[in-house]
């Protein structure tokens, strides 16, 4: 097919405006992601300024701390000060357990232990009288027994 001199000259023009219009685009996309590389340097410049100046002052404040605790004679967490004791918390020793004097203050250490918190002393009386665990009613307040009639009329 035989084009004419206008088609010809009309092709070339289409072409140069595409190739203006591509190199034109190409430019945008160079400057955005220019913009954008000089904010991320900017943010890690600024990253790098922070983290530079925060680890020398969380090595300082952490020394701080460990002579504090040292001059107090406090030990650190895990750490025993004794050179005969073991250098890691250990569990508290089955002989302790023994040493406790009633079942209710072996069941207070046991249930103390569950949920993270320290046993009560030996010896605290309930906070709470002890519900039967068959699904029975507690037993109805009868009154004073002899022996308490007795206490309360000789004081």
């Amino acid at each position: 097919m035989r084009r004419t001199p206008q088609e010809i000259v009309e092709l070339v023009v289409f072409g140069l405006i595409a190739l203006l219009l591509g190199t034109g685009v190409l430019w945008l996309l160079g400057a955005v992601f220019g913009l954008v590389g000089a904010v991320l340097g900017w943010l890690a410049a600024l990253l790098w300024g922070i983290v530079s100046f925060l680890v020398p002052v969380a090595l300082v404040a952490g020394a701080v701390v460990l002579i504090v605790r040292v001059v107090q004679g406090k030990s650190l967490p895990g750490v025993s000060v004794r050179s005969d004791a073991p250098t890691v918390d250990a569990a508290p020793a089955p002989a302790a357990e023994a040493a406790s004097d009633t079942a209710l203050d072996r069941d207070r250490a046991a249930e103390a232990t569950d949920e993270g918190m320290p046993p009560a002393p030996p010896g605290t009386p309930p906070v709470a009288p002890e519900a039967p665990t068959d699904g029975t009613d507690p037993a109805p307040d009868v009154g004073p027994t002899e022996s308490e009639e007795k206490r309360r009329d000789e004081g």
